[in-house]
């Protein structure tokens, strides 16, 4: 059994497959694998993955159809051989040679499920690595265990490494979504492990700015439902700051819904049963004002003079439907 094993799943990412298995390569921790899952590439991806797997024993090739990241990355998670796992996507890279092992040591030194360190991005060239408002959670001012309840936050779970049984024994996978099935996974998995050691050594660089994405059906629904998941899992486990980001991220992703959107209707029940008394409580906690004018403007809701129908502003164009008779 090796110490971490490194998943990465790729679909047509010829121009930086080489610097992100090289990063994993060069790394100080040497009794690693790295499981590589070609999620239906049609360009030179998948021979690139082949020359460096003849010149590493430590590297394992899967093949799937074009089944999204989320499956790539289960399917590694099941044929993993390792203590802990970690996740890299196929684009981005380790910033330092002593990630793993930093990672690896600290997670047993401290006898802890998760650990994970900070966050960074690359963009045109510049390096960014402090963040604020609701994505102050990217970083870590010290070294210390930290309770889930405590944290509440939602993105860069490619930061941390898992141990795997506790991964397989509590069946933590990624959802079968295109789009925010990573911010589903670490939530269930941080708030089941309860804590998780943290440190302010910077373990990854995600490289941005390079591609843009294209808002198919399948990812629109995909954000939908993560969405929806992660807000009925902060109620449940009354996760308020939770709650409150992830009505954040569907604030900033409402631009990919247009106003004759096949989904509107699924987002206008998600955005009329926010809790706004949330939102404004961490609006004042964050000291920002109202950051949430996107959804208010796209998606406004209001009764219409006829007591069975509705009236939905929609960008403008007002769309009259029949509502409860009750």
């Amino acid at each position: 059994m090796h110490k971490i094993a490194v998943i990465i799943p790729f679909y047509n990412r010829e121009i930086y497959l080489k610097k992100c298995i090289t990063s994993v390569l060069n790394q100080t921790l040497d009794d690693i694998e790295i499981i590589l899952i070609d999620d239906g590439s049609t360009d030179s991806s998948y021979e690139i993955c082949r020359e460096f797997a003849e010149n590493d024993s430590r590297i394992k090739i899967l093949q799937q159809k074009n089944r999204g990241p989320a499956i790539a990355r289960n399917e590694g998670i099941k044929k993993a051989n390792a203590k802990f796992a970690i996740f890299l996507d196929s684009d981005d890279y380790y910033p330092e040679l002593d990630i793993l092992e930093t990672l690896y040591n600290a997670a047993k030194e401290n006898n802890v499920l998760i650990c994970g360190g900070s966050f960074s991005d690359l963009y045109k060239d510049q390096i960014t690595s402090s963040y604020k408002d609701t994505f102050t959670g990217y970083t870590f001012k010290e070294n210390k265990v930290i309770k889930y309840t405590d944290y509440q936050f939602d993105y860069g779970y490619h930061r941390f490494i898992y141990n795997l049984n506790f991964l397989k024994d509590n069946n933590i996978y990624f959802p079968d979504y295109r789009r925010f099935e990573d911010p589903v996974f670490f939530v269930n998995a941080m708030y089941t492990a309860k804590e998780f050691y943290a440190i302010k050594k910077i373990t990854y660089l995600l490289r941005g700015g390079h591609k843009t994405i294209n808002w198919t059906n399948d990812k629109k629904r995909g954000l939908i439902n993560g969405i929806k998941d992660n807000l009925e899992f902060a109620q449940k486990h009354n996760l308020e700051k939770l709650y409150y980001l992830t009505c954040e991220r569907l604030n900033q992703h409402a631009y990919a819904f247009g106003s004759m959107d096949v989904f509107n209707f699924r987002l206008q029940r998600i955005i009329k049963s926010l809790d706004w008394k949330i939102i404004k409580k961490y609006n004042k906690e964050f000291k920002l004002s109202d950051n949430f004018s996107i959804l208010k403007t796209i998606f406004s809701i209001k009764n219409s003079y006829d007591k069975n129908h509705k009236v939905v502003t929609i960008l403008g164009m007002k769309i009259k439907i029949k509502g409860d008779k009750n």
